[in-house]
């Protein structure tokens, strides 16, 4: 079987999906990869599994009909040309593109992925927001009766995309755990022992594209206001600058490092590495996400987090009975076994959230231990590939050990 993998972002396809091109080759595939990029690290990454990258021209964070008519010509000869039993397409453009392009194309199987839906989805608040939300919508609706299996990432999405009647009926749709996290590459690294907690010195991280719907202002808020109160606390800013009209700007990023109250580090290949003397992971987003992904990472690595009680970004809280009663009060705060969840864009819930871990840094370690069991649990890569490559009738010769059936997700 020769399959298709197409993308908007190469770089997904080694951070994100580089687990499931693995077990796909194993599965004994013929793997072609297509993104936007030809960077010499994913070409190096998917040819050590025996697969193939071919780039085409895409942009991924706009819709430009010059461009975009480009990006139907190159997927169209690279269909053509590959003659694809299937195609696997995930990220929104490359869904709502590559279904249809595939389709007449004559590839025989469509498997689409939406690995979260995006600003596009998010309540419109403008004039434009609702004719970008309305077109987005058309075009989700058209794509996906194209495709032969949908799977998504989360339940909320499951639950709009039928309200929405982008789902078409006849077509089979699956929930994963978010796109899985690789538990041993993401090793537990625990906290009881460590020096800085004992001193106070308390890391807080933000691992995203610099987005403002990412939480990234709201972060950097909370950050100066406990800098103020605790300035021994240290806050690390990890992800790149985005070309996304919601994008935060070089200068904006630029004045908090020269004020102080963050560290920028920019775009880290190895995320492992630079988490690793992290202690709370913090995401404040309310971009309509799948399951963050450096959320699971985090997760897996032992973090405690504090993260938002919005779409996709809530699977990676577990809330206590106090939580789940402050859920229901519509309490900003909320308490899980392995961290907080916050009111999305209220600075103030962050901070206390923030506080807490400053104040009661001996819960730092146990809601870390929580985090490591919730993506073991729940998030292993090896039960998320396990769903796919079950519901596109692959065996499942991982180069991984064979996933448990805990936590399988089953059809939405």
């Amino acid at each position: 079987m020769k399959i298709v993998v197409l993308t908007a972002d190469a770089n997904t396809l080694v951070y994100h999906r580089g687990d499931l091109i693995r077990d796909l080759a194993h599965a004994g595939c013929e793997v072609v990869t297509s993104a936007a990029e030809d960077y010499p690290h994913v070409r190096q990454f998917v040819e050590s599994f025996g697969a193939r990258h071919r780039a085409i021209r895409m942009v991924r964070s706009r819709v430009n009909l010059l461009s975009d008519i480009d990006t139907f010509i190159d997927m169209w000869r690279l269909f053509r040309s590959e003659r694809p039993d299937a195609l696997f397409a995930y990220t929104i453009k490359s869904v709502v593109y590559g279904c249809v392009v595939a389709a007449l194309a004559g590839v025989p199987r469509i498997y689409a992925l939406l690995p979260g839906l995006g600003f596009t989805f998010v309540k419109p608040e403008t004039f434009k927001q609702k004719v970008v939300s309305a077109i987005s919508v058309w075009l989700h609706r058209f794509a996906l009766k194209r495709a032969d299996v949908i799977f998504m990432q989360n339940e909320d999405d499951h639950r709009l995309l039928t309200e929405l009647k982008i789902l078409p009926p006849k077509v089979p749709a699956f929930v994963t755990a978010g796109s899985g996290v690789n538990v041993d590459e993401f090793p537990f690294v625990p906290l009881e022992n460590d020096p800085a907690v004992a001193e106070g010195k308390v890391r807080f991280t933000l691992v995203s594209r610099l987005l403002i719907s990412k939480g990234v202002v709201v972060f950097a808020e909370a950050a100066r206001l406990i800098r103020q109160k605790y300035p021994q606390a240290e806050f690390h800013l990890i992800g790149p600058f985005d070309p996304n009209p919601n994008r935060v700007s070089e200068e904006q990023v630029q004045g908090w490092v020269e004020e102080g109250i963050i560290t920028h580090h920019g775009m880290i290949r190895d995320v492992a590495s630079a988490l690793r003397d992290k202690h709370v992971f913090c995401l404040p987003t309310w971009y309509r996400e799948g399951v963050p992904h450096a959320t699971l990472e985090a997760l897996s690595m032992g973090k405690a987090i504090i993260t938002t009680d919005s779409v996709g970004a809530r699977e990676c809280v577990r809330l206590t009975a106090e939580g789940e009663a402050q859920r229901a009060s519509n309490a900003p705060l909320r308490e899980g076994s392995n961290g907080f969840l916050v009111e999305p864009r209220n600075v103030d819930a962050i901070v206390r959230a923030m506080e807490f871990y400053l104040q009661h840094p001996d819960q730092i370690a146990p809601h870390g231990r929580a985090s490591r069991e919730l993506a073991e649990e729940v998030f292993d890569v090896k039960i998320v590939n396990a769903l796919i490559l079950r519901e596109m009738g692959l065996p499942q010769k991982s180069a991984h050990a064979q996933p448990s059936t805990h936590h399988v997700a089953v059809p939405a």
